[in-house]
């Protein structure tokens, strides 16, 4: 079984013709025939049945189908993919995401980026504070979204968005919370809710924690912003993630002592400055960069 005759083959099934199929495959008409002979005979087969004016498949030659073409399909993709990394586009490409980082606007960006590598394998993954520079230094990933942690000269960075977090809580949780300032000693009272940093082997960021007796330390935004719904804990959260929330009152914002009720903080598009770049990773940057076009964000 060759490529050709299965090539050949599919063009009689979907032309309904073996003159049909010879002008598409640019064969003589005697020359489909036999490619059709041949791989009947080579696995004891009937691909058609002869009897009616069209050719049509016998329930063999329908399953046969099926598995042609996705064998055509498979070997179409591996030709492209063989050329395209001859050219020196990445086979995988890995982007790791900052978990307060506003995802909406920046996947429809990069959408249209990755329609054109068809190829390539694509990763996106979502850490928090030094968690996302970790995989960009340690190799594992080619681009990054996120906040400045661990940022030095080695990286090359463009300012991108900003993302501004609130204290919250539900509106019972502390009483009379969103009318006044709640003292450090009196905040100890109640769990505050911190979302951990995902970093494995550098060092840890803590930001605006206080010596709750007792805290909730969670993995992901999604979950600080349900325990704290529920009424557990409170905590510091994008703003764009509980905008809803805010307008209809479930959580309220609250005044904490020594904690900015809001901070406004700049985020970044980032990766390795001596790191060699292909074609992927360079298109990915000259969009994003020209798409973002941003002005220059200050931190609250």
């Amino acid at each position: 079984m060759t490529n050709e005759k299965l090539k050949t083959f599919l063009a009689v099934v979907e032309q309904g013709s073996f003159r049909k199929a010879a002008k598409v495959v640019f064969k003589t008409q005697a020359s489909v025939s036999a490619a059709i002979k041949s791989l009947e005979e080579e696995y004891g087969i009937l691909l058609f049945n002869r009897e009616e004016y069209r050719p049509t498949l016998t329930k063999a030659g329908e399953a046969f189908y099926q598995q042609s073409k996705l064998a055509i399909e498979q070997m179409e993709r591996l030709d492209t993919m063989g050329h395209q990394l001859s050219k020196g586009v990445e086979p995988r490409f890995n982007i790791v995401i900052g978990a307060s980082f506003p995802l909406p606007p920046l996947l429809k960006k990069i959408k249209s980026i990755i329609k054109n590598f068809p190829n390539t394998q694509f990763k996106i993954f979502t850490e928090s504070l030094h968690g996302v520079v970790e995989p960009i230094n340690d190799g594992e990933a080619d681009l990054a979204f996120g906040p400045e942690f661990g940022l030095n000269p080695t990286h090359e960075k463009m300012q991108v968005s900003k993302a501004t977090l609130i204290n919250v809580a539900a509106p019972n949780y502390i009483k009379s919370s969103s009318q006044r300032m709640i003292g450090s000693e009196e905040i100890r009272k109640y769990s505050q809710i911190i979302l951990c940093d995902s970093a494995k082997h550098s060092d840890k960021a803590s930001i605006y924690t206080t010596s709750n007796q007792e805290s909730w330390i969670v993995n992901d935004l999604t979950t600080k912003k349900e325990l704290a719904l529920a009424g557990l804990g409170w905590g510091r959260i994008p703003e764009h993630l509980i905008e809803r929330e805010l307008a209809s009152g479930q959580l309220i914002p609250i005044n904490v002592e020594g904690i900015p009720v809001k901070t406004t903080g700049v985020l970044y598009m980032f990766r390795m400055v001596n790191r060699e770049q292909g074609p992927v990773a360079i298109k990915f940057w000259k969009e994003l960069k020209e798409a973002y076009n941003p002005p220059t964000f200050k931190e609250d």
